[in-house]
């Protein structure tokens, strides 16, 4: 893959806007509205996984040597670059979506410059990635420049802020090598790996209970039951692993097929 994609990360990206997408279409966003928000959430995530990489440079020579820039295959003067012109076209487009709507952009890149060069090496990290994962779901009310408390998509936002919680505190489990070395002061390093590989498989069992939610309060139909059914399942095969990389990957996989669930679930 060519370096500057991978530095993105479109996957991530992809992931992102798919949750957008779910909220949308549960907030009833006319079509010819979507193209603006799609463009802010892919171009601010973009950034976020940029300026990340650009702050881990040095941890990433240990835990992650294959990565863009420990590998050398983009400068972090270049990494900069990139960081600035996606975050500054992001901030831009918003402007023209809502009021609303650019505070949360703007928030969001505040938070995500902050978590990568500070927080992410304390307990706080977990808690603001979760935030920009979850916010996604959310964005579309910040649309219509009204903020809503209670709906189908402040629902779904909650669930993704536990799964992803969940899963940042397994995947500093997996990067406590470097971390320490760093002196990083995550989880893992202050209670120890089992203690936070407990704690983060536990939240993750809550979200995957929380699952059922949606159906229970009535958003989705029974089709979603059974998707909700076999993702339960598949959530208590993935915290029986012992192996921290494994998790990450089978998470992501899990969190993936969750977004599809909503979004199928939306049109049965």
């Amino acid at each position: 893959m060519n370096p500057y994609l991978e530095i993105i990360r479109p996957n991530i990206c992809f992931l992102a806007v798919l949750g957008l997408i779910v909220g949308l279409l549960l907030e009833k966003i006319p079509l010819n509205l979507w193209l603006l928000p799609i463009l802010v959430v892919f171009l601010i995530t973009a950034s976020g996984n940029v300026i990340n990489d650009y702050f881990d440079y040095n941890i990433d020579k240990i835990n992650k040597p294959e990565r863009p820039l420990p590998s050398g295959r983009i400068s972090r003067k270049n990494a900069l670059v990139l960081y600035g012109l996606l975050s500054f076209s992001g901030l831009v487009a918003s402007v023209w979506i809502s009021f609303n709507f650019f505070l949360l952009a703007l928030f969001n890149s505040g938070l995500v410059f902050l978590y990568s060069k500070k927080l992410k090496k304390t307990p706080l990290g977990n808690g603001a990635d979760s935030w920009l994962a979850c916010s996604v779901f959310i964005a579309p009310i910040f649309i219509q420049n009204k903020i809503v408390l209670y709906s189908p998509t402040t629902v779904l936002a909650a669930i993704a802020f536990l799964g992803n919680y969940g899963r940042e505190v397994l995947k500093d489990v997996e990067d406590i090598k470097g971390d320490k070395i760093h002196n990083a002061r995550t989880l893992p390093i202050l209670l120890g790996s089992l203690k936070a590989t407990i704690i983060g498989k536990t939240i993750i069992l809550v979200a995957s209970f929380l699952l059922f939610l949606p159906y229970i309060l009535g958003f989705f139909s029974e089709l979603y039951l059974i998707f909700s059914f076999i993702l339960f399942l598949f959530s208590l095969w993935i915290i029986r692993i012992k192996d921290a990389k494994k998790v990450q990957k089978m998470l992501k996989i899990l969190m993936f097929l969750v977004i599809i669930s909503f979004l199928v679930s939306l049109f049965y």
